[in-house]
């Protein structure tokens, strides 16, 4: 975790694409969007599990306490994740107020505002929201932070594969649940219980081949590993409206069991991988770029409105819209979603991360005595500098 991991940043890239593409040809190719938000949860588990279980063991090895730890854990997530979410939920509050943007769903601020935009979407309206529905996975992030980073930081650090299996066991019991008693299928796919698996999913994932002579690193490195995987989950991605609609309970659990499993080990491949072809692949210069800013994109792409599929644009062109427009359309709604988050994140995310790298060094170095600190406290100081920095991008 002391350094950025090659190929993430374009997994990430390819991930909200998917997201972009579902979201802008209304499901017409299939789950492609509920693959790239599956992703990013088995990410996010991988990176944010093994950020935990680090911080545990320096509980552990280097006498710092539980309240510190958490404390350092949220605030890097808090101002991660907050500005610009906020500050996006206050735009369209303004929007609203000013009859620049429909009211109809104002009723779902409260949710938004706590992170409860699942509960609303699969327990409240019991429907997708347009604009707003692709809040429901970022308020399932903030959730599991909440409740697994105390957990996980409590517990000891050689238990933490054991704690991320039974959150798998419970997730998929809960899934099949959910399926024996027919709860309404966006219910399910909104609920914590049925996503938080995935994340743990990811981080025991990466607990596993966290050894640099392990055995599954080594098997997940190789190029042809990769290959199946991709193939495994474009076979799983191209058939979910049948397999989605298996009426036994147990059948259903199973494909989504193993669905998660080849994301994970999809991740966990790219981390160990040893290709160089793959990584150059995945470490192009624009996948690079849009992965960074990944986040921004995901928060204000489904907010840019369609600019073909609307009354308006079937007026113009006398009711029956050309395909040459609803690409055009797209790609300029594409544009428009990159240009906001790349000033997203010049002007507010970069910043930020700047400030917290600063306080990070600054904490590091007022634990170091000042010019009596011996060479090897130099380089564990370095060391966790690098470590902060590496968290700061997540």
């Amino acid at each position: 975790m002391n350094n950025r991991i090659a190929g993430f940043d374009g997994l990430r890239a390819i991930a909200v694409l998917m997201v972009f593409i579902q979201h802008r040809l209304f499901g017409d190719i299939g789950e492609i969007g509920h693959l790239g938000v599956w992703i990013f949860f088995a990410l996010s588990g991988f990176l944010i599990i093994g950020i935990l279980s680090a911080q545990r063991t320096r509980i552990e090895q280097n006498g710092s306490r539980f309240g510190a730890e958490l404390k350092r854990f949220l605030f890097r997530r808090t101002l991660r994740i907050f500005p610009v979410y906020y500050l996006m939920l206050v735009v369209m509050c303004a929007l609203m107020a000013f009859g620049m943007a429909s009211p109809e769903l104002a009723s779902g601020m409260p949710f938004h505002f706590a992170y409860l935009s699942n509960f609303w979407i699969g327990s409240v309206l019991h429907y997708w929201p347009g604009r707003y529905s692709h809040l429901w996975s970022l308020a399932i992030e903030e959730q599991f932070y909440l409740v697994f980073a105390p957990l996980l930081l409590l517990v000891a650090a050689r238990w933490h594969r054991a704690v991320c299996l039974v959150i798998v066991a419970v997730g998929l019991l809960s899934l099949l649940a959910m399926r024996a008693a027919h709860w309404q299928d966006v219910t399910v796919y909104t609920h914590p219980l049925t996503n938080f698996w995935l994340l743990a999913l990811g981080g025991m994932g990466g607990l596993m081949i966290a050894g640099k002579e392990s055995r599954l690193r080594n098997m997940l490195g190789h190029g042809m590993t990769l290959f199946v995987l991709s193939l495994c989950l474009l076979g799983f991605c191209a058939t979910a409206s049948t397999w989605s609609q298996l009426d036994n309970p147990l059948a259903f659990t199973t494909v989504n069991a193993l669905y998660g499993v080849a994301i994970a080990a999809l991740v966990c491949s790219i981390a160990c991988c040893r290709n160089a072809v793959v990584i150059g692949l995945l470490e192009t210069g624009w996948l690079v770029n849009l992965g960074r800013i990944s986040y921004g994109f995901y928060l204000y792409h489904n907010l840019i409105p369609d600019l073909t599929r609307n009354r308006h644009a079937m007026a113009f062109f006398g009711g029956t819209v050309p395909m040459w427009a609803h690409v055009a359309g797209i790609v300029a709604s594409f544009l428009i979603s990159l240009t906001m988050a790349m000033l997203s994140w010049r002007l507010i995310e970069a910043p930020i991360l700047r400030l917290k790298t600063r306080r990070a060094q600054a904490d590091t170095t007022s634990r170091i005595a000042p010019q009596t600190a011996p060479p090897f406290v130099a380089r564990n100081e370095r060391a966790l500098r690098k470590e902060s920095a590496a968290s700061d991008a997540t």
